[in-house]
């Protein structure tokens, strides 16, 4: 189980810094899927109030997460993991007041991200995301499965929702970015059975899904009436008093969020609310707007109240949580990006060839993943993105263009440092494409690697057929600084001593080229 006493009411509620809590559309988390967890809330509620809500584990808890990016039939549409790392720093930010932090575990059989789905049906579902069975089967068995879709419920104007019954949140790609934005911690405050503030003001006549607001347009304004929708199955959802006396049996039960008609979905910012509408004893309510789990937009600081952050950590700390215990001590908990961290191509060079390009970068403490991106534009939003995650320092592209500019980017991770800086060159392609290994080589290194002062390297190659080949080094620069024309390699083992006078300490490429191909190996000059 999970250490961490229940935050008390008394507490001070830490704000979150957002552009937009829930921005320019309706959370997708219905009345009816809340009201399917108000057992569940009824006991966290409970357990927030006695103090019950405790564990062995150390002050802060890690709770595991798993981004399924999926995509359309064809495979497209997929979210950007650098969006994704974005938002693993906002989503950690907005819990940070509850000492609840948030990190990437990696899927047995699909790793860090699940790129598996192409699936339509679940991309841009025409109602609740129907590949059920899809979806369960690539779920994380031990994480919060979150997965990012290009439409939520077939109704664009959804933003995400949290769908009880399977315990996941299906988000739309474009909440998932890390600028601000709280569409995630939102939902999550639904998996960790928070209701909406308004709850019981988010139905529209016989549409469940349909929000509405109290305005001049309901009957019997300005004074709501008793009993704030019906539910579905029959029960009455009952309107919030504003002196809080049956605050733990309407709307969200929460005793320290004050009544909210769903004043936020019919505002256009999180300016205080003005309106005159009181509840069903005539007094004037005034609405919590920067709450995460309301509607109002636009705030600069978002909070979760004390008793919000207590019912969230009894329902962690629950049985029906245990499946995100864990024993994760992150690797480290923060990374310096330096200055110098891409070190092949350099700068602004071209590479001798457009179809073989080595991207190279130092490593970083504290890292064991590195997101490289490479793009014709340096806003890294176009058709020909690439990305991918590495875990070493090297990466070597075949696929680029012949004589076009490319901007690169790597940014070091691990699976909860995820803000890190990223540094970015830029390098062109030439014209000249790369062919094949000399076929004649059997076998080919530089021995010693790195040449340390004093040292003389050596080709070592194993030849199958005499042949002939001109040899150069380069620098990283793409320079030419020795080359050695018409050089015979006769069948058989032979070592060929390389020219290192002279050469400053960095990276080199030894290039041998014949009629019948080419072989480029790398060498690191050490003084």
């Amino acid at each position: 189980m999970k250490k961490m006493p229940v935050m008390l009411a008394l507490s001070l509620a830490v704000g979150y810094s957002a552009m937009g809590q829930i921005s320019t559309g309706p959370c997708g988390t219905t009345a009816e899927d809340q009201w399917l967890y108000t057992a569940r809330l009824q006991e966290n509620v409970a357990k927030a109030g006695d103090g019950t809500a405790v564990s062995d584990r150390s002050a802060i808890q890690y709770v595991p997460i798993f981004f399924h990016l999926t995509g359309d039939a064809n495979g497209n549409g997929k979210h950007k993991v650098s969006d994704v790392l974005n938002q693993i720093c906002d989503l950690n930010d907005a819990y940070a007041p509850m000492e609840m932090r948030f990190y990437l575990k990696p899927h047995p059989t699909y790793g860090l991200f699940d790129y598996s789905i192409n699936n339509q049906d679940i991309y841009t579902a025409q109602s609740t995301q129907s590949s059920i069975f899809q979806m369960n089967l690539k779920r994380h068995n031990s994480a919060l499965n979150v997965f990012t879709v290009g439409t939520c419920k077939g109704d664009p104007s959804v933003l995400a929702y949290y769908s009880t019954p399977d315990d996941w949140i299906v988000s739309r790609n474009n909440q998932i970015n890390g600028n601000g934005n709280g569409t995630l911690a939102h939902e999550i405050g639904h998996y960790f059975s928070l209701r909406h503030t308004f709850y019981g003001w988010e139905l529209d006549g016989q549409d469940v899904n349909e929000p509405r607001c109290f305005d001049p347009a309901d009957p019997g304004w300005s004074i709501a009436l008793l009993i704030a929708s019906y539910h579905p199955d029959g029960a009455n959802i009952p309107t919030e008093y504003q002196n809080g006396s049956n605050d733990t049996t309407a709307a969200d039960m929460i005793a320290d969020t004050p009544p909210d008609y769903n004043f936020g979905y019919c505002a256009t910012t999180c300016s205080p609310y003005t309106g005159i509408a009181k509840d069903p004893s005539a007094v004037q309510v005034d609405p919590m707007e920067n709450n995460f789990m309301g509607y109002f937009i636009g705030c600069s600081t978002y909070v979760f109240t004390p008793i919000q952050q207590s019912v969230v950590l009894a329902d962690l700390a629950s049985p029906a949580r245990n499946y995100l215990d864990n024993n994760f001590t992150p690797l480290a908990t923060n990374i310096d990006t330096p200055t110098d961290l891409l070190t092949s191509p350099a700068d602004n060079i071209t590479v001798p060839y457009y179809d073989e390009v080595s991207l190279e970068w130092q490593s970083v403490a504290g890292a064991n993943n590195y997101l490289l991106e490479i793009d014709i534009s340096t806003f890294f939003n176009t058709v020909n993105y690439q990305s991918f995650v590495i875990q070493g320092t090297s990466k070597l592209i075949t696929n680029l263009q012949s004589n076009r500019t490319y901007y690169w980017r790597v940014r070091p991770f691990n699976e909860y440092v995820t803000c890190a800086a990223a540094r970015q060159l830029k390098f062109k392609t030439s014209l000249v494409s790369a062919v094949a290994e000399i076929p004649e080589i059997g076998s080919i290194k530089v021995a010693p690697n790195p040449v340390n002062a004093g040292e003389q390297p050596s080709l070592l190659l194993q030849v199958s057929t005499g042949f002939e080949a001109n040899i150069r080094i380069v620098d990283a620069m793409g320079r030419v600084v020795w080359s050695q024309a018409g050089q015979t390699f006769p069948a058989g083992e032979m070592v060929y001593n390389l020219p290192v006078a002279g050469l400053s300490e960095g990276l080199y490429f030894i290039t041998l080229e014949s009629g019948s191909g080419r072989t480029v190996r790398k060498m690191m000059v050490s003084r």
